[in-house]
């Protein structure tokens, strides 16, 4: 039996671990801010970020700006337009919003899955984005591929009984 619901914490946590040599690698250990926001929730002008992992590179102290912040800001616009941020600063500016950062370098999955962050250039931003967003896919690939040789699991999360 196995007990795979769809993108969690761990998943994330795991996915960011596979993509985390190729991210210090062409940052050369910068410090940085990532957001994994949950998908499936729809955005409202005054709901808080459904984010679901979060995590940072360096020490806050040696940060060259508030990357958290802007990560997540970055978060806000994809999942508020469907459209990596780069995509709103450069091709659909009139989407902006009050309070949102300039700055693009996120990623959006099929199906809402978000993934910002913060530290470098943009479009290494973006790069480290869309990296996390494909290894998400590939931990939840594998999961549900468990799932699937299971007989005994008919229902995700709790295995063989529906919730």
């Amino acid at each position: 039996m196995t007990n795979f619901s769809g993108l969690t914490e761990d998943v994330a946590r795991e996915a960011v671990e596979v993509a985390r040599p190729s991210i210090e690698n062409l940052s050369h250990g910068s410090p940085g801010h990532l957001v994994v926001l949950r998908p499936g929730v729809a955005p409202t002008a005054d709901a808080e970020l459904p984010v679901v992992f979060r995590c940072s590179w360096g020490e806050k102290t040696d940060w060259a700006g508030p990357y958290d912040v802007i990560a997540e800001s970055k978060a806000r616009i994809s999942w508020t337009t469907g459209l990596p941020s780069h995509a709103v600063q450069q091709l659909h500016p009139y989407l902006y919003q009050h309070g949102w950062t300039k700055w693009g370098g996120s990623a959006v999955g099929e199906g809402g899955l978000v993934v910002a962050y913060s530290g470098d250039k943009w479009f290494h931003d973006q790069f480290y984005s869309e990296l996390v967003v494909a290894a998400i896919k590939v931990v939840c690939f594998r999961e549900m591929d468990s799932v699937m040789r299971d007989p005994s699991t008919l229902f995700l999360g709790n295995g063989s009984e529906n919730p």
